[in-house]
């Protein structure tokens, strides 16, 4: 079992363990204390990634977007603080903590932050998403 409770950049470490705990309010600290938050609109850490499923803590500054794209598969958004706003065609939806937005595959969409905010973001993929990158 592998339990990560800081984000470590450039450290190596496991995303694929049979078991993994994660201490997501010190991780998200740890994102929010990197030069990338510090310089930029958003950071987001890969905390698992396993043949056809991730798992991306995400964190982004109030008004911070991530661009319309759309999913090439299944994708779980579920709010740990502040509130996100997700565009699908003319629909909105304001994700906060404790809620959870689900998305088909090919359902097109964009993420922008009300406030400063953070989710996780699960994919039935190994694919890299959007959201992942540094802005």
């Amino acid at each position: 079992m592998t339990t990560l409770e800081r984000s470590s950049p450039g450290v190596e470490r496991s995303l694929d363990e049979a078991v993994m705990i994660f201490d997501l309010p010190a991780i998200l600290a740890d994102l929010k204390g990197e030069i990338t938050w510090r310089t930029g609109r958003r950071n987001a850490v890969t905390l698992l990634k396993q043949p056809g499923l991730r798992l991306v803590l995400v964190a982004l500054k109030a008004g911070a977007e991530v661009a319309s794209h759309e999913t090439d598969t299944p994708v779980i958004l579920q709010g740990i603080e502040g509130r996100v706003a997700v565009r699908m065609d003319r629909d909105e939806h304001v994700l906060t903590a404790g809620h959870v937005l689900t998305m088909r595959s090919g359902a097109t969409h964009a993420v922008r932050a009300e406030s400063e905010a953070a989710f996780l973001l699960t994919l039935a993929s190994e694919a890299s998403h959007p959201a992942e990158t540094p802005a």
